[in-house]
C-alpha cells in the first residue's frame, strides 16, 4: 500500500495513471457502442496546454451529450472490470452528485475540500450536457431559476457536497458558502428530491437542437452557457498516450473559462482539491 505526500510529485502522477485507466475503460465504451463525450473543463486545458494531465491536477471531466449519457447510463455496468463501479444518483442510496462517476475501487482518496473529511476512490467525472432556450432572456431567466433550486440542493448536503477550497468563487458564492457555515438552512430537505426535480428541468431542451448548451453542474456557473457550434461533431486531441474527443472550437471554449490559458497560474489560483491522503492498494493492470 502507498500513501501520499504532498511532496512527493509521484504520488499524485500515480494516482493519474489510475485515472488514466478510468478514462481508457470510458473512452473504449463510448467508441463501442458510438457514443459522443466531450474532455471539459481541466481536462481540456490539460490536453490543450499539456497534452494530458495538467501536473497538479487530480481528476477528468467529461461531458455528453445528455441522449449519449443516458445510454452510457443503460450499458456502462456491463462493459467495465469488477475492480471499477459507476455511480449515479437515482442507483446508489450514499451518493448526492448530480453528475456521474466512474471509480477504481483500488485506490482511495481522503478529500478535506468539504468541512467533513471525504474518503472516496479514484475517480472520473461525467456531466450529462443539455440544451437552453434560444432566445437570451429566456435563457438567463432558465438558468437563474435552475441556480435558485441547485442552491437549495447543495445547502442540503452542505459538509458533503460544498468544495470550500475552489480559488476564485464569485461573491454571491463565498456569501452563500458563509451562510451555509453558519446556519444550518435546508439540512433537513431531501438532497435526491430536489436532484429529481432538477432532472425534470434540465432535460427540457435537447443538446442537439439548441444553439446554446450547458454543463449546469460545471464550476463556471454562467460561464457554463456556451454556443453549441463550438463544441462540433467530432475533434480529437492528444491526452498522454491516447487520443479523446473534445470540443472542436477549442480556443473561445478555453478562453471562456480561463482566459489567456496557455500561461500556467500562479500556486495560489490552481484550483485543486485538498488532499490529504492517497491509499493505492495494487497496481494498474
Amino acid at each position: 500500500m502507498a500513501v501520499y505526500n504532498e511532496k512527493d510529485n509521484s504520488m499524485l502522477r500515480q494516482l493519474q495513471m489510475y485515472e488514466l485507466n478510468l478514462l481508457k475503460t470510458f473512452a473504449g465504451i463510448c467508441e463501442k457502442h458510438h457514443l459522443k463525450y466531450y474532455m471539459i473543463g481541466g481536462t481540456m486545458l490539460g490536453a490543450i496546454r499539456h497534452q494530458g494531465f495538467i501536473p497538479w491536477d487530480d481528476d477528468v471531466d467529461i461531458g455528453m451529450p445528455r441522449e449519449d449519457y443516458k445510454k452510457f447510463m443503460e450499458i456502462v455496468e456491463t462493459e467495465i472490470p469488477s475492480y471499477m463501479v459507476f455511480l449515479n444518483y437515482k442507483k446508489d442510496k450514499e451518493y448526492l452528485r448530480y453528475f456521474s462517476r466512474l471509480v477504481d475501487r483500488r485506490v482511495e482518496i481522503y478529500n478535506d475540500s468539504n468541512t467533513d473529511t471525504l474518503v472516496e476512490n479514484a475517480w472520473i467525472d461525467i456531466f450529462p450536457l443539455d440544451g437552453t432556450p434560444d432566445n437570451k432572456l429566456r435563457r438567463w431567466l432558465f438558468f437563474t431559476r435552475l441556480s435558485a433550486v441547485r442552491t437549495m440542493y447543495h445547502f442540503s448536503c452542505f459538509e458533503k457536497m460544498v468544495n470550500l477550497m475552489r480559488p476564485g468563487r464569485p461573491l454571491y458564492q463565498r456569501i452563500i458558502i458563509k451562510i451555509g457555515q453558519k446556519t444550518k438552512l435546508g439540512r433537513n430537505m431531501d438532497s435526491k428530491k430536489i436532484l429529481d426535480r432538477l432532472d425534470r428541468k434540465l432535460q427540457k431542451f435537447s443538446f442537439e437542437d439548441s444553439k446554446y448548451v450547458m454543463n449546469f453542474f460545471g464550476a463556471y456557473v454562467y460561464k457554463e452557457i456556451l454556443p453549441r457550434e463550438w463544441f462540433g461533431d467530432h475533434a480529437r486531441y492528444q491526452f498522454e498516450d491516447i487520443m479523446l474527443s473534445g470540443p472542436a472550437q477549442y480556443d473561445p471554449y478555453l478562453k471562456q473559462f480561463y482566459g489567456e490559458y496557455e500561461i500556467p497560474p500562479s500556486d495560489e489560483h490552481k484550483d485543486k482539491h485538498t488532499i490529504t491522503k492517497i491509499e493505492l492498494k495494487n497496481e494498474v493492470e
